[in-house]
């Protein structure tokens, strides 16, 4: 209910008095926030409320007896007398758009709707006129259109049915012709194709899709072609537009001109083309290039190897014995002189001499080992697992594989890889132990050579990176040898965990000399106490080094009594073929990818408590130990212990009985 104190009427029931309802009617004219005018059919005012006082700045005392042309610009006079005429037959003009002068001179935008007045016989005796200004209406679609005109896309509208309403130049520059607003339609005005260049139906064209469907398409690429023939590629973006119910009532469409981007694309698709076409053959010449660097690098380690070979040859053969025979000569000398000065002095220089030859010596073995081109590789590594022990590193030498024959120049630049990676040990893993295996693969035919410490590591991705490779451990230089002799170098490291290296090189026909042998025809087994051969025991072998668990195999493989019924590279491997298997004894390495030595003795030990673990590592640290053990493992062994102590380790570990 409205308070007593508001101004504006209240609807009047049925029942009440004419004069109040006119009174009523009245009131909600005059508190209108619209101009509402009357006037005859003269064009005379007859009535003007508070809302045509405060858009045309007249009072009523000043407007009401007078012409309604007093508000109508001098060049849309004529306007009145056709307004009065329709008027005249009845009719209702609705927001008649026009323009009309205030007081001040100023002119404004209208919406002007008329109304015919009758009187109770019907007959037509004057108009009612509502205006509402639409200037700042007016001024948003006028910016709104400078801004449409002003897109470098093509925009147009349409009605419900299609038929073309607005479009701003850059529509009509990409259509090619100016359509007639209307009667044009979009769909079927003009022809158009899908992006592979078949004909699109007109009811399939993006805007008739989003006038039908009443919802977005955004993006669609389409071909137009324009009056003359030539197609231009299109990106359509239709959007219906709706009235206040959600119904469509027409649709806005932007079309971008695909041409420029589509030939970017195709300049784009050949440069690559071309591009592609450059670094393939810059490859091919990098490649040549790089083979040919390889074989230079070969040639001058060679040409260096034979070099030194060559001086510590003459030096042997030349100035040792020279020595030697000076030695000799001032042995048979010295007692025949009686001059005590003399004497003592001549014993002076071959003491000297003797230093001089002990120098030789040490000079001769550090320019070029003979034992390499006497005894062959495996030898000459030995050899040099016992010279490391000058530079403070510690070395132990394990060949496990059988009797081979190299070519020199194989066996040098093996030899002279190792030492490479053996003073890389020296240099950057800050540990003052390593390890060098020696294998044979016979399936494959490989030559296996294994260099392990558990130094600080690195990150292998660093190789990558040609300025990082040629600081970090020399490694680049050694796998381009290794390549060059149809072989590789595979590195593995962990920052914190040590390094594995690698080196593989295929043997050629004849290069073996016997079968491989067992570990017993070269290490000394520990013989337990109780009779070995009385029960066989099963045995899981776990280790992520196929080099590895050759070895270990080789030494398992040793005793009657042992069978190895699988091998695992990782932990998960030693959960699921322990389950399969049920072995007697796993032996667990530490370091395993997947899942850890340590968690999988765990699960073993939980799983199947009659199943024994023997850990083993190249580790032997007392917290890895300590670890194994908690964990479920019977005992612990280091792997450089495994040829002389995992048998005796296994038999303690799972007794036979005799």
């Amino acid at each position: 209910m409205p308070s007593p104190n508001e101004t504006s009427p209240s609807i009047p029931q049925p029942g009440f008095p004419l004069d109040f309802m006119l009174a009523h009617l009245a009131a909600i004219v005059e508190c209108s926030d619209d101009a509402i005018i009357s006037k005859d059919l003269n064009g005379m005012i007859t009535s003007w409320n508070r809302g045509a006082q405060h858009l045309f700045g007249y009072t009523a005392c000043e407007m009401i007896g007078q012409p309604v042309l007093r508000l109508i610009p001098e060049d849309r006079q004529a306007e009145e007398p056709r307004i009065l005429e329709r008027l005249r037959r009845g009719e209702r003009i609705d927001h008649y758009e026009t323009v009309r002068k205030r007081k001040d001179g100023t002119l404004i935008e209208i919406s002007l709707s008329v109304s015919p007045i009758k009187d109770r016989e019907g007959r037509i005796i004057g108009a009612s006129k509502i205006a509402r200004a639409i200037s700042e209406l007016k001024q948003g679609e006028r910016n709104l259109a400078h801004l449409v005109e002003a897109l470098p896309a093509a925009v147009y509208t349409t009605d419900a049915d299609g038929r073309i309403t607005r479009y701003n130049q850059a529509a009509v520059d990409l259509w090619g012709q100016r359509p007639s607003l209307e009667t044009a339609r979009w769909s079927g005005s003009w022809r158009q194709y899908w992006a592979d260049g078949r004909p699109m139906p007109p009811e399939e064209c993006p805007l008739a899709q989003s006038l039908a469907f009443n919802r977005p398409v955004s993006g669609l690429e389409t071909i137009v072609e324009r009056p003359d023939g030539t197609r231009l590629p299109v990106a359509s973006h239709p959007t219906p537009l709706r009235d206040a119910s959600g119904a469509p009532i027409g649709g806005v469409d932007i079309l971008v001109d695909l041409t420029e981007q589509k030939r970017a694309e195709r300049d784009m698709q050949n440069s690559a083309a071309e591009l592609e076409r450059r670094i393939v053959e810059r490859t091919g010449e990098l490649l040549l290039s790089q083979e040919r660097l390889r074989a230079l690098a070969s040639d001058l380690t060679l040409t260096e190897q034979r070099e030194r070979r060559h001086l510590a040859t003459e030096l042997h053969d030349y100035l040792a014995q020279l020595v030697v025979a000076s030695r000799i000569r001032l042995a048979q000398v010295i007692p025949t002189i009686h001059d005590a000065t003399a004497s003592a002095a001549l014993t002076k220089i071959d003491g000297m001499l003797d230093q001089a030859l002990t120098y030789t010596r040490s000079l001769v073995a550090e320019l070029s080992p003979h034992i390499l081109y006497q005894f062959g590789l495996s030898q000459s590594l030995v050899w040099l697992g016992e010279q490391m022990k000058q530079h403070g590193l510690e070395v132990a030498v394990k060949t496990m594989a059988p009797s081979f024959t190299l070519p020199d120049d194989q066996a040098v630049l093996l030899f002279q890889s190792v030492r490479e990676l053996l003073f890389n040990v020296i240099k950057h893993a800050k540990v003052d132990r390593a390890a060098i295996t020696i294998n044979v693969d016979e399936d494959r035919r490989e030559l296996w050579i294994c260099v392990e410490d558990e130094g600080a590591g690195f990150d292998v991705t660093d190789l990558s990176v040609a300025k990082n490779a040629r600081c970090k451990f020399g490694l680049l230089s050694i796998r381009e040898r290794m390549e060059l002799l149809g072989g590789e170098c595979e590195v593995s490291s962990v920052p914190g965990n040590g390094t594995v290296a690698i080196l593989r090189l295929p043997l050629a026909s004849g290069a073996l000399k016997q079968p491989f042998p067992r570990a017993a025809d070269t290490a000394q087994t520990i013989t337990p106490s109780i009779d070995a051969s009385s029960r066989n025991i099963n045995i899981l072998l776990v280790d992520d080094h196929a080099m590895v668990r050759q070895g270990l195999r080789s030494i398992l493989d040793a005793h009657d009594n042992l069978t190895v019924v699988g091998e695992g590279a990782d932990g998960q491997d030693a959960v699921v073929m322990a389950r399969s298997l049920r072995p007697d004894v796993v032996i667990m390495d530490v370091n395993l990818p997947i899942i850890d030595g340590i968690e999988a003795t765990r699960i073993l030990t939980q799983e199947h408590p009659s199943i024994m673990v023997i850990g083993i590592s190249v580790r032997n640290d007392p917290q890895v130990h300590d670890a194994m053990t908690e964990a479920g493992a019977v005992a612990f062994l280091p792997k450089e212990s495994a040829a002389d102590q995992l048998y005796e380790v296994i038999l303690r570990a799972f007794p036979v009985q005799a």
